[in-house]
């Protein structure tokens, strides 16, 4: 078993001036720092790329049995580097296995670019940034009960089709650009929607309201 390290081991195995590659998994708030790790993962559309670890797991929310069997064949049989591992998505219930394939290829991909930012880049540096909207949308929410994305700016709209046709071509024809004079966030609601989400204050129904109140310890919720 690996022995485990306590913070009195930190100065001897992490001396002053050594290079470490972190990864932060949550930003500072108020006067906390962020919080990082060296248990780097890069996220996929279907997979999570596990690249210093040798774990091999399927996300828990896909509970039916016979397609954890059908996901843990398939996760089993891909090509992933000795020493890496991978986590498989949510969004990868009822995939077909050359999905998983493609997806592993583009992370294979990333992960190359990182290693060599690694090597020729001097520290301190960012060596991979989490994608943009953009990309997110199209990693996380082009799923199959997506109907339709509309986008108001032309150059974003090409851009996404451009990522599309990369990963699903047939995708493509979801999204639609939206030229209307009308905002388009006025037309749908969405503002309004905004402000309320964002209120610290709620109404209910029955006439009384939530207040809420962040701080950097806790939510405070006065009813």
């Amino acid at each position: 078993k690996t022995p485990r390290i306590s913070k009195k081991d930190i100065p001897k195995k992490y001396p002053a001036g050594k290079e470490i590659i972190l990864q932060i998994q949550k930003g500072p708030i108020g006067t906390k720092g962020p919080r990082a790790t060296t248990h780097l993962s890069i996220p996929g559309k279907f997979l999570v790329l596990l690249p210093y670890s040798d774990q091999l797991g399927i996300s828990k929310k896909i509970q039916d049995s016979k397609e954890r069997k059908r996901l843990k064949s398939i996760l089993q049989d891909l090509d992933i580097p000795d020493n890496m591992g991978a986590i498989l998505r949510t969004a990868g219930e009822g995939q077909r296995k050359y999905c998983f394939i493609r997806d592993l290829a583009i992370l294979m991909d990333q992960w190359n670019d990182v290693k060599d930012r690694i090597e020729n880049d001097r520290a301190p540096t960012c060596v991979f940034r989490e994608p943009d909207l953009i990309e997110r949308t199209v990693r996380d929410f082009l799923t199959d009960d997506v109907d339709r994305i509309l986008i108001d700016n032309k150059g974003a709209y090409e851009r996404m089709q451009e990522l599309i046709g990369r990963v699903s071509p047939n995708s493509k024809k979801k999204v639609q650009h939206y030229s209307e004079a009308q905002p388009i966030f006025d037309k749908y609601g969405i503002s309004k929607q905004l402000q309320q989400a964002f209120s610290r204050k709620v109404n209910l129904k029955s006439g009384g309201a939530l207040v809420i109140d962040e701080t950097e310890a806790l939510v405070a919720i006065d009813i």
